[in-house]
């Protein structure tokens, strides 16, 4: 027989790393739980996040110790769904207000078909009485673990399992506050790095060790094009000792500055042989700092889309390929001359783009194109089809 004080204490104090530790790694529940249902001598720990919907709790969330997850569809076929009398208030005597311990023997079988009906179905997937802490965790929202003996143990729950739920209770709702606020931190950052994968700029974080933290899309394929500079072994190596000096010389001034933003530029590789410009700038956060080393290609290609300047420049579909052309360095003439049209043609249309932009230099135009956000991420939708 398990001993109440064991149970509540040492037990607790034991499977409080692993608990909390789910916070950060999901996984870590299965292990958290099974460490639960071996000391509770059950067949299957489950905790749910239940919001309720009219008069039924509906699972918004679930984790399960490690048997219970592998037969998880059995599971939610037979029990988890709305024939269970436990999600439906009108079934349900005492609805959670706050934390409280159920029992088996709290709801009569005998006298209500609907939980005789679960019973069987619990006991096809092998699963007996059960055992349930409830806990308030929002105005809408509830946290229930729910426990169950194997369909071949008859013994009932005592009071020394109900007090180390209890005690269990403030843990529990810590932790899924903790997930769901680490669950949301990642989704920004993965939101973050999706939106700076799109930028034309190689972007590198580094710490002040040097160290690459991480590379966006446009850096990745930079340093996999480039002659002049690489990563290998978590480092930035140039193929030239004077450029890595350079590079060297350019993150230790950035890393010994205590102005955020302050810019330090430099470049590596020779003119001649597409170098690649490189600008560092200091940044700190709360509990760290870093550097953030801004990568390009010295006068890169970039293609830019027909249907896009349209719709950015409001100009028709042959006005917006004589702008393209001349952006891409043709003159009136070759573009006339590709196109099959007279230059005159292309003049008069070059005259609707000026009124159209309000501009009056073809050298105006050039710079418009240059500047329009569909040459800024033009470069990472080409690698990522």
């Amino acid at each position: 027989m398990l001993n109440a004080q064991a149970l509540t204490e040492s037990f607790l104090e034991r499977l409080l790393p692993v608990f909390y530790h789910s916070a950060e790694q999901p996984d870590n529940w299965r292990f958290a739980l099974d460490q639960i249902k071996t000391e509770m001598q059950v067949g299957s720990v489950v905790v749910q996040k239940m919001t309720l919907s009219g008069n039924h709790l509906r699972q918004q969330w679930a984790v399960r110790d490690t048997v219970s997850t592998e037969q998880a569809e059995s599971h939610d076929c037979l029990v988890n769904n709305d024939e269970n009398p436990r999600l439906n208030l009108n079934h349900v005597k005492r609805v959670l207000q706050d934390t409280d311990v159920y029992r088996g023997d709290d709801y009569d079988p005998l006298r209500q078909p609907e939980f005789r009906a679960l019973e069987r179905r619990l006991q096809m997937i092998g699963l007996g009485r059960p055992i349930i802490l409830g806990v308030k965790y929002s105005e809408d929202s509830s946290l229930c673990m729910v426990l169950h003996r194997r369909s071949d143990d008859s013994r009932a729950f005592e009071d020394c399992h109900a007090q180390f739920l209890h005690r269990l209770s403030p843990h529990l709702k810590q932790t899924v506050s903790l997930s769901e606020k680490m669950g949301q931190l990642q989704a920004q950052s993965d939101a973050f790095s999706q939106c700076l994968h799109q930028s034309t700029t190689g972007m590198v974080l580094l710490d002040h060790s040097g160290e690459v933290r991480w590379v966006n899309q446009r850096a990745k394929q930079l340093l996999q094009d480039s002659p002049h500079m690489a990563v290998k072994g978590a480092k930035l190596r140039c193929a030239v000792a004077d450029d890595q000096q350079q590079l060297n010389e350019l993150i230790a001034c950035a890393s010994l500055s205590r102005q955020a933003g302050e810019r330090l530029v430099g470049s590596v590789g020779p003119l001649w042989d597409k170098p690649l410009q490189l600008l560092a700038s200091p940044m700190f956060t709360s509990t760290a700092s870093y550097i953030a080393l801004y990568l390009a290609e010295q006068d890169p290609r970039l293609e830019l889309s027909v249907a896009e300047v349209v719709k950015l420049f409001g100009l028709t579909p042959a006005e917006a390929r004589l702008a393209i052309a001349l952006h891409d360095g043709l003159s009136i003439n070759e573009y006339a001359d590709l196109q099959g049209i007279s230059a005159g043609t292309a003049r008069i249309q070059l005259k609707s783009i000026f009124s159209k932009l309000g501009i009056n230099r073809q050298p105006e135009l050039v710079r418009l194109m240059g500047a329009s956000i569909t040459t800024r991420t033009q470069h990472v939708h080409n690698h990522c089809r």
